[in-house]
C-alpha cells in the first residue's frame, strides 16, 4: 500500500464524534511521494469528514510590533500556515494566540472578545467549555499539542504566569487599526526566577482517565491523540484547584 493511501486510512479510522476539531500538528512523518500541503489537507479533510468544522492555532510570536489579520503568518507549523492562507474563512483577532477556521459551522464560533489570550470571552473559553469540540494532536504530545491547557491556567490564576500588556499595532479584517488593548498570560521571568510548564504528569493522567486517546503509527514513532476539550479542561481545572502547581511551577534562582 502506498504511503498516501496509508495516511488516508489512518484519518478515516480516526473516529471523531465532535463537530468541531482543533488540530495541532507536526507533519514531518506524513510526507509521501510527490508531497504537497494541498494533497495532505485534502486527505485530512476527506478522511476526518467534510462535514466537520476545522480550527488551527495560527500563533504569531515574531510580530515586529505589528500584527495583521491578513498578513501575520502562523508560526505553529507549515500545515497551519497553509490552512490560514489558503483554506480558512475566518481568523480570530489576538496578536499572539489567534486561530483560523473553516467548515460548515464556522459561523457558530464566536469572535475573540477578550483582551487576554485565554480569558473570559476568548475563543479559547468557547473551545474549552463546548462539549462538541475535539482536540486532535498530530505528531506532537501534550507539549505543543494542546493549547487548550492554558485556559485552565488563566481561569485558576496560577502563580507562574502573569499578564503582560501587548503594545503592538493590531490591524483587523478590514485592515483598520484596532484600538483595543491586548495582553498575554505569559510565564513569569524575572530576577527571582522563571515559570515553567511540566506536562508529563497531566498527560499520563489524561491517558489513564481515558480522556485522551492515543495511537502510534509509522513504526510507533508518530503519535496521534484525540480528546474532548471540555472533558480535558474540566479535568485539569479540578486538578489545579487541588494543586496549583499541577502543570507548572515558578522555579526560584539559586
Amino acid at each position: 500500500m502506498k504511503k498516501i493511501d496509508t495516511i488516508y486510512k489512518i484519518f478515516k479510522n480516526t473516529k471523531i464524534k465532535e463537530e468541531f476539531i482543533i488540530i495541532h500538528s507536526d507533519i514531518v512523518s506524513l510526507a509521501f511521494n510527490n508531497f504537497s500541503l494541498e494533497k495532505l489537507w485534502q486527505i485530512i479533510f476527506d478522511g476526518l469528514g467534510n462535514d466537520k468544522t476545522f480550527i488551527f492555532p495560527t500563533f504569531t510570536f515574531n510580530r515586529n510590533k505589528i500584527w495583521s489579520y491578513h498578513e501575520s503568518k502562523s508560526e505553529t507549523g507549515i500545515l497551519s500556515e497553509y490552512f490560514r492562507k489558503n483554506i480558512a474563512t475566518k481568523r480570530t483577532v489576538h496578536p499572539i494566540h489567534s486561530v483560523s477556521i473553516f467548515g460548515k459551522n464556522f459561523k457558530e464560533i464566536p469572535n475573540h472578545n477578550c483582551s487576554s489570550s485565554f480569558g473570559k470571552g476568548s475563543i479559547w473559553e468557547w473551545l474549552c467549555t463546548n462539549k462538541n469540540v475535539c482536540n486532535l494532536s498530530l505528531g506532537v504530545k501534550l507539549d505543543g499539542g494542546a493549547s487548550i491547557c492554558h485556559f485552565p491556567e488563566e481561569l485558576i490564576g496560577v502563580n507562574y504566569r502573569e499578564y503582560i500588556e501587548i503594545k503592538d499595532k493590531i490591524y483587523g479584517y478590514n485592515k483598520k487599526l484596532i484600538k483595543k488593548k491586548f495582553s498575554y498570560y505569559a510565564r513569569k521571568i524575572n530576577k527571582a526566577g522563571e515559570g515553567f510548564n511540566n506536562w508529563a504528569n497531566c498527560e499520563r493522567d489524561l491517558l489513564k482517565a481515558k480522556i485522551m486517546k492515543r495511537k502510534f503509527y509509522f513504526q510507533n514513532r508518530y503519535p496521534i491523540s484525540v480528546m474532548n476539550t471540555r472533558e480535558a479542561s474540566q479535568f485539569i481545572i479540578s486538578r489545579l484547584k487541588k494543586n496549583s502547581s499541577y502543570i507548572g511551577k515558578f522555579y526560584q534562582k539559586n
